[in-house]
C-alpha cells in the first residue's frame, strides 16, 4: 500500500520544472512514482532531467514508461536516418546537453548508462484501478493485445473508457492551454512544458495537479473542478 499515486507528465528536457516539482511534491519512499515517457527532446536538459531521475531512483519507487521520443532517441543510436530525423524533431537540444560546451551534437556522447535507463523502460504500468501509459490505448483490446504503438504513439482523441473499466492517465497530446484533460475515465497530463507551459504531477487519489512551468512558477489545481462531459 502506497501512501501516493505520483503520475509525472511529459517532461521533454525541462530540468528547472522538474526540479521545482519534486521539490514541492516531496516524493517519499512511500509513495509510486510514475513519469509517463518523453523526458527526452526539445528542451534543454535532458541530460540533467536523467541524471536527477536516476538519482531520485535509488531513493524513490519511481518507474520511467517508453515514450515516442525515447523510440526515437533509441531508434537514432542505430541508425543514420532516424538519427537525422529525431534531431529534426527536438534530437539536437538532448544531445547538446551531453556536450560540457553545449557546442556539438554527437550521439556518442551519450553514456551507456543512460541508454540503460532508457531501454529499461516498459510501455505501461497497471494498478488495480489505473493504467499509466505515454500514448493512449486502444479501449477496445486488453493491454496484452495492444501493439507498442497505441502506447507510444496513440493521441488523446475520441476517446472512450477501456473495456477494463480502469482510469486511464496519460501524456503525449500536448495541451495548450496548460490544464489537464480530464475526462473522468481518461485524464492526459501533457501540459506543454516545453513550449511555455506546464509540467504536471497528478496525485490520482488526491485528485489535485501539481504544476512548475521553466520559468519558476508552480500552482496545485483542483482535478474536480476541471472535469469535463
Amino acid at each position: 500500500m502506497v501512501d501516493r499515486l505520483l503520475a509525472i507528465g511529459d517532461i521533454h528536457g525541462c530540468l528547472t520544472a522538474l526540479e521545482l516539482l519534486l521539490e514541492k511534491v516531496q516524493p517519499t519512499s512511500r509513495d509510486q512514482v510514475i513519469v509517463l515517457g518523453d523526458i527526452v527532446s526539445r528542451g534543454l536538459d535532458t541530460r540533467g532531467c536523467i541524471e536527477l531521475l536516476m538519482e531520485l531512483q535509488t531513493r524513490v519507487p519511481l518507474l520511467c514508461l517508453m515514450g515516442n521520443h525515447e523510440e526515437f532517441m533509441l531508434d537514432a543510436r542505430d541508425d543514420d536516418i532516424a538519427c537525422g530525423s529525431w534531431l529534426y524533431f527536438g534530437g539536437e537540444e538532448t544531445l547538446l546537453s551531453y556536450d560540457p560546451e553545449y557546442a556539438e551534437a554527437r550521439i556518442e556522447n551519450v553514456p551507456e548508462t543512460h541508454w540503460e535507463f532508457i531501454e529499461s523502460f516498459p510501455d505501461y504500468y497497471e494498478t488495480e484501478h489505473e493504467i499509466f501509459v505515454h500514448g493512449m490505448v486502444d479501449p477496445d483490446l486488453p493491454l496484452t493485445e495492444q501493439d507498442t504503438n497505441e502506447f507510444r504513439w496513440r493521441k488523446f482523441e475520441d476517446v472512450r473508457p477501456h473495456i477494463s473499466g480502469k482510469q486511464v492517465i496519460c501524456g503525449h497530446t500536448s495541451q495548450k492551454s496548460g490544464l489537464p484533460l480530464n475526462l473522468q475515465h481518461s485524464i492526459c497530463i501533457d501540459t506543454n512544458a516545453c513550449r511555455g507551459g506546464w509540467l504536471t504531477c497528478l496525485d490520482v487519489a488526491g485528485e489535485v495537479a501539481h504544476q512548475t512551468s521553466e520559468a519558476g512558477e508552480y500552482r496545485m489545481l483542483d482535478m474536480n473542478t476541471l472535469l469535463e462531459d
